[in-house]
């Protein structure tokens, strides 16, 4: 139904057959009277009619349609209503529905619409003449105007009905109810959407009293004050109230009035809205509420905060700016911002702000900078300036944070000491050097030249702390950088480098042909010279010692990693030959060094793809029978190639790597002494363990577990252990080896007499052999002064003493072998009787095989 103001035939027709029953009673009582064969009505359409309703005698017919032309009813509409009383269709040869429904006679009339046009027509059809028609065509005519008035009747009410139910849905959405009030009679009424506001049923009584009731009390005196002002002074009223719902809810309303007027001037009725603003209130007290908290957030934090308008005016500001600069409130809302600016910035300030509103550039808007600002009693201070573009309904504005940096720079300098200087010794710490040493690193790469670099590190100084404590130690460490910033002289600089060792640093760097100008020797001996170590502490002269690694080299192709690994690595090999040991590492000591990190980075891989494998030395008696082996470590690389343990052996006992060598050695080896279990030999073989390896706490259990798991008497296996490995933690070790040698097994000190362990502990450890290193069997029948011979009698004499068995490895000749046996050594070992061999060279091994 469209809201047409005009009946037209759409409307026509959709009133006719949403009222069907009705229309049709009313055709049948008119045709109580006419006595019509046919009646019906019909609309009219482009160029035919469409019968919507219509009756044949008493009984409806079915919606039919036929052509408009050439029918009575085109004459109807062209000319108005007309009757026929016999031969109708005489009179229209064309109107083949005529013909068909056999009619004589015709009553035809025209519904015309406010504007005069037809659009539909009321038709009676008679099968026999009627010869009264003439009679009935003002009647039938009558009839017509009738049915049109009843069809815009439901038309207007339609039409009120869809109004109405859109006025109403308007209310609902904006939430905005009417009233009226009629003071004749008192009489209250409400629309529907203010019933849904107070929570009433729509159309429940309601009246003047009721409605105040729902008013909160707060604000009954002035509704009831400003109705009654309305009532009898018509001053209309706008008044935002709450009101209590029969929920309980309470719901902000705003409630309006105004009045009409009769002609003669009396109140005719008062009328007005009621609006439901429960959401706007809500968010608007939310909004004064968060507005209140930003400003309380703004008056709690550390920063000034500013608004300024396009002129440079402060329009707003925080607490934390008035305590900043020392103005009240008052003092500088409204006026320019160029009264926090010292000069030149104020003069300027004008210009800058001009410019930036006709360009849109600025070099301050959004990037914070430090500037000067001016309190009101003229102090100067340094600030951190923070500006930042703002538009508050369509007004281009400014907002700026400032930070009073003044104290933070003050203590700059104290956190930049700090920072870069060490505490104890005032020199320039690890930091400074590593940032000093790139940049020196950077211009010796771009110009192939060189630099100098030495690590001293104090070789004994936790000795100091723990005696003396750490307050002398750092008394001790004061004294020692005292000393070596003396000697340094001017072409080096001297760094703290962690917490007992110093770094010297040439400053200058140097083309390849003028390295003599490092004097580099002059520096290391000035620097290692003892009388810089010697201390006194509580009036008592205690002498340090240090240990120095030194590099000359060309950084390009280094990196600053790598170079600090290489003079670290340098001063633990200087350590080796403490007191006071010197490693001096050239070009050729970088090249030995990448060879270093490479076999320590493969090592692991090593380890885990099972690159590494055992061979077999034997170990034989004075007649040169087989009587036990030993195990050796041997890796043959992928990347490499065969890599000696002479190499990769240090760089494992530096890490846990040792003693997962140490475990793969021990499997291998007992799975040999099982196969040669098998094929009836019970021959020993004897396994190097490393210092760090029986120390480990699970070193007894995982011993004992390996063992077991391949069936092995423990005394099949020699333990080897360096008197390096004795002194580590002698009482763990002793209670170690104890443990061990009540389940049977054996132990060999290697190497012995290059070490230095004590003789007293010899005596009380299970000890079942001593072996004499090579270094001493090499110089039998070489040394002039006969001293290696008179410590390899020495040795022999101790195992007698010790009644324990004697080895003498690194057997090369028959003179060394005849020595060895006259002396009374009973066991051998040497290329003299064989090279190390894998497994599969001895499998053919008999009992009592003899070594030629």
């Amino acid at each position: 139904m469209s809201f047409e103001s005009v009946l037209n035939e759409s409307e026509f027709s959709t009133i006719i057959l949403e009222n069907r029953s009705a229309y049709e009673q009313d055709l049948k009582a008119f045709n109580e009277l006419l006595q019509a064969d046919y009646l019906y009505l019909g609309v009219k359409k482009k160029d035919s009619i469409s019968v919507l309703i219509g009756l044949s005698h008493h009984s409806p017919i079915a919606e039919i349609e036929y052509e408009l032309k050439g029918s009575p009813c085109e004459s109807v509409l062209l000319t108005g209503p007309c009757g026929y009383e016999s031969n109708v269709c005489e009179y229209f040869p064309a109107d083949n529905t005529l013909e068909a429904l056999g009619a004589q006679g015709y009553l035809g009339a025209g519904l015309i619409n406010e504007r005069s046009r037809d659009i539909g027509v009321l038709v009676a059809i008679f099968k026999t003449p009627k010869k009264d028609i003439t009679e009935w065509l003002q009647v039938f005519s009558l009839q017509a105007k009738l049915f049109f008035t009843q069809l815009q009747k439901d038309f207007f009410a339609i039409k009120t009905a869809r109004n109405l139910s859109l006025i109403d849905e308007i209310s609902r959405m904006s939430k905005t109810g009417s009233w009226e009030f009629y003071p004749e009679t008192e009489k209250l009424i409400w629309s529907p959407e203010t019933y849904r506001i107070h929570g009433l049923p729509i159309d429940s009584e309601i009246n003047f009293q009721k409605a105040i009731d729902f008013i909160v009390t707060d604000y009954t005196a002035e509704i009831t004050r400003a109705f009654e002002n309305l009532r009898n002074s018509q001053q209309p009223y706008d008044i935002q109230c709450q009101i209590i719902d029969t929920s309980g809810s309470v719901r902000w309303v705003r409630a309006s009035g105004k009045a009409e007027f009769y002609k003669n001037g009396a109140v005719k009725r008062l009328f007005g809205a009621f609006e439901d603003i429960t959401e706007y209130k809500t968010a608007l007290i939310l909004n004064e509420d968060r507005a209140k908290r930003i400003q309380s957030i703004l008056n709690n934090i550390n920063d000034a905060v500013f608004s300024i308008d396009a002129k440079g005016t402060i329009t707003h500001c925080n607490d934390v700016a008035l305590k900043m600069f020392g103005y009240t409130r008052g003092e500088l809302l409204g006026h320019s911002v160029e009264m926090l600016m010292p000069e030149p910035y104020a003069s300027n300030h004008d210009y800058y702000m001009r410019n930036y509103m006709e360009s849109g550039v600025g070099k301050i808007i959004g990037v914070g900078r430090q500037l000067p600002a001016k309190r009101k009693n003229g102090d100067i201070f340094q600030m951190e300036l923070s500006l930042t573009e703002s538009c508050d309904l369509g007004e281009r504005g400014f907002i700026g944070v400032i930070r009073d940096i003044s104290e933070r720079i003050e203590a700059q300098d104290t956190i930049y000491n700090l920072a870069y200087t060490d505490p104890v010794t005032h020199l320039r710490n690890q930091q400074w050097f590593h940032q000093r040493f790139k940049d020196l690193m950077l211009r010796a790469s771009m110009n192939q030249e060189y630099i100098h670099i030495l690590l001293l590190d104090i070789d004994n100084m936790a000795q100091i702390n723990t005696r003396f404590g750490f307050g002398n130690g750092n008394y001790a460490i004061r004294k020692v950088a005292e000393q070596l910033l003396f000697v340094i002289g001017h072409d080096y600089e001297i760094f703290k480098y962690g917490g007992d060792s110093f770094v010297v640093l040439s400053k200058k760097t140097y083309r390849k042909e003028e390295l003599h100008k490092f004097y580099s020797s002059l520096v290391e001996s000035a620097l290692l010279n003892p009388r810089h170590f010697d201390i006194m502490l509580n009036s008592v002269k205690w002498s340090l010692t240090a240990s120095l690694g030194s590099a000359v080299f060309n950084p390009q192709g280094q990196s600053f990693e790598s170079i600090i690994n290489v003079i670290e690595q340098a001063v633990k090999r200087a350590k080796r030959s403490a007191p006071f040991g010197l490693c001096h590492i050239s070009e050729e000591g970088f090249k030995e060094f990448d060879r270093y990190l490479d076999i320590k980075s493969k090592l692991e891989q090593a380890i885990e793809h099972d690159e590494l494998s055992i061979v077999l030395q034997p170990q034989v008696t004075h007649d040169g029978t087989v009587s036990s082996f030993e195990a050796l470590v041997r890796w043959y690389s992928k990347e490499f190639g065969p890599v000696s343990p002479g190499e990769f052996i240090p760089i494992a006992e530096e890490s846990y790597a040792i003693c997962e060598i140490g475990d793969i050695v021990l499997r291998k080896a007992l799975n040999v002494i099982s196969s040669f279990m098998k094929n009836g030999l019970n021959t020993s073989i004897a396994i190097n363990i490393s210092a760090r390896q029986i120390v480990m706490p699970d070193f007894v259990n995982t011993l004992l577990s390996r063992v077991n798991q391949f069936g092995i008497p423990p005394n099949m296996l020699m333990l080897e252990l360096t008197e390096t490995a004795l002194v580590v933690d002698i009482e763990l070790v002793k209670e170690t080896m104890l443990e061990l040698a009540k389940f049977g097994f054996r132990f060999s000190i290697d190497d012995f007499g290059t070490g230095y362990s004590s003789l007293a502990y010899l005596k009380v450890l299970p000890i079942s052999e001593l072996k004499i290193d090579k270094y001493f069997v090499d110089d039998i029948g070489k040394d002039s002064d006969g001293k290696a011979a008179q410590i390899v009698d020495a040795i022999i004499e101790m195992a007698r003493a010790l009644n324990v068995s004697c080895i003498a490895e690194g057997v090369e000749s028959e003179e060394q072998l005849n020595y060895l046996k006259a002396k009374g050594c009973e066991k051998f070992q040497g290329y003299y009787f064989s090279r190390p061999e894998p497994q599969a060279h001895w499998e053919g091994l008999q009992k009592n095989t003899k070594l030629p």
